[in-house]
């Protein structure tokens, strides 16, 4: 790599870093952003595509160049691995007292709901493509039309450079309309969801299903507007596991994700060099977090767990998430991407019922205590990321004071998992969206199905 590639590389951090600055300006400032909770991220990244030479052409306000925004529709892609490598470390090392004690009986049925509904998803929208391939042939809908919808619902934005990822490796020349689709679905999810949300915990207030409700036009100012000015006030996110006379705490964590990055290259180029069946198909990021699961474990056997803070891996991951989004969002293809208009809203409009139904109806029958604040807290996931889920739930509980949050974020840390390793064997049935129909319902329904059977045969805890 030339000194020009890094200096382009910068030039175009540089852009994406005045996207990001601007959406954060436009949501101090503008009282609809504030409502949505849109992240900066997906504002600037819609400034990014609004007034860039994507939609407006030759006419636009923003000119970055072609090759940048070639770029930009990468960068999610290859930032995907460290963000997925990351998901791991820090399992199981939290400090006492710093999540609230887990109720008995929570964590498994909110796993079994959640990842049913992201399989369910997934069932979902290769029907749809089924479906609308026969209806409109002229629409030559491409292999993986569908998948966005899961991976965009349930893993939000940042996901949707995992598409671009896994279809580029594979060279399927559709990646970038299906990545555009995901950005697509995640910007839908992330509305939608947070505007049935309000709806749902409104709702749910009137009928007194909720233990420890906050008004939602009462949440703190400094919440809708993305940022905090009493000083007094600001989080103290982070512990310096390391002093600096040696390195920076972030730099350790840091060190330790691009570390297991590097070992899923090395292993992945081990593989395919000796053409290992099976095992050479499998992609960088499952390895990723294979080799980050047993990192994770060696630590913790060694009785190092004093040299990780979750909190610091997830303001790095954050990072590179706010990154990804932006840079997704201004690259989105558009022309190609409205093609699919029609099947993407039939698939969007499904979604928010199959979401409510596996969620917030079977959500009431088989939780055991706090009903409500569990559903409301999935729902957000299932349509938005897990801080959609977090924000909601924030609401229904402000001080913290259920389990929930606990339990959301162990159940979620499961799920994603899952869905990632699962990831792969639907890649590698495409374009038989028949059989991925069928393995992806089949999944759905057998966590649905372990769901009852604990329900039944799981003693009843704090009934709410």
């Amino acid at each position: 790599m030339t000194s020009e590639l890094f200096t382009r590389l910068l030039q175009e951090f540089a852009i994406l870093g005045a996207l990001l600055l601007l959406g954060v300006l436009l949501r101090a400032k503008i009282k609809l952003f504030q409502n949505l909770f849109l992240p900066a991220a997906v504002i600037g990244g819609f400034i990014g595509l609004i007034f860039g030479p994507i939609v407006m052409k030759s006419y636009a306000v923003l000119p970055v160049p072609g090759v940048f925004l070639k770029d930009f529709a990468l960068i999610p892609g290859i930032l995907i691995l460290p963000i997925i490598a990351s998901i791991p470390l820090g399992i199981g090392m939290e400090r006492p007292g710093e999540t609230a004690e887990t109720s008995k009986g929570g964590i498994l049925p909110m796993f079994l709901l959640g990842t049913a509904c992201a399989f369910a998803l997934f069932a979902l929208g290769f029907g749809t493509k089924m479906i609308f391939s026969k209806l409109m042939p002229q629409l030559e809908i491409y292999p993986a039309f569908g998948m966005e919808l899961s991976l965009g619902f349930f893993g939000g934005h940042g996901t949707a450079g995992l598409i671009g990822n896994i279809m580029q490796k594979l060279k399927m020349p559709y990646w970038e309309v299906a990545q555009g689709v995901a950005v697509t679905s995640a910007t839908v999810g992330l509305v939608g969801g947070i505007l049935l949300g309000m709806i749902f915990i409104n709702t749910a207030a009137r009928k007194n299903r909720i233990n420890h409700l906050t008004d939602p036009s009462a949440l703190p100012e400094e919440m809708r507007k993305g940022y905090q000015p009493d000083v007094g006030k600001q989080d103290i996110t982070c512990r310096e596991t390391t002093h600096t006379s040696s390195i920076d705490s972030l730099a350790f964590h840091v060190a330790i994700v691009f570390s297991v990055c590097g070992l899923s290259y090395l292993l992945t180029g081990f593989l395919k060099s000796h053409k290992v069946p099976l095992l050479s198909n499998i992609a960088e990021w499952a390895y990723a977090i294979a080799i980050m699961l047993i990192v994770n474990l060696i630590i913790k056997k060694l009785n190092l767990s004093f040299l990780i803070d979750p909190k610091i891996k997830t303001k790095f991951t954050s990072f590179l998430v706010d990154f990804s989004i932006v840079a997704a969002v201004a690259s989105l293809p558009v022309q190609a991407v409205i093609k699919y208009v029609v099947p993407m809203v039939v698939m969007f409009i499904v979604g928010f019922i199959l979401v409510y139904l596996v969620i917030m109806v079977l959500g009431n029958i088989f939780f055991k205590d706090y009903r409500f604040e569990r559903a409301i807290a999935l729902f957000g996931q299932s349509t938005g990321v897990m801080m959609t889920g977090i924000l909601l739930l924030r609401i229904c509980d402000p001080d913290m004071k259920t389990p929930v949050l606990k339990d959301f974020s162990i159940a979620y840390a499961l799920s994603t998992m899952l869905c990632y390793a699962m990831l792969l064997p639907v890649i590698r049935l495409l374009p038989n969206s028949g059989a991925i129909f069928f393995l992806t319902l089949g999944v759905a329904i057998v966590l649905l199905v372990i769901a009852v059977i604990n329900h039944k045969f799981s003693g009843r805890t704090k009934p709410v």
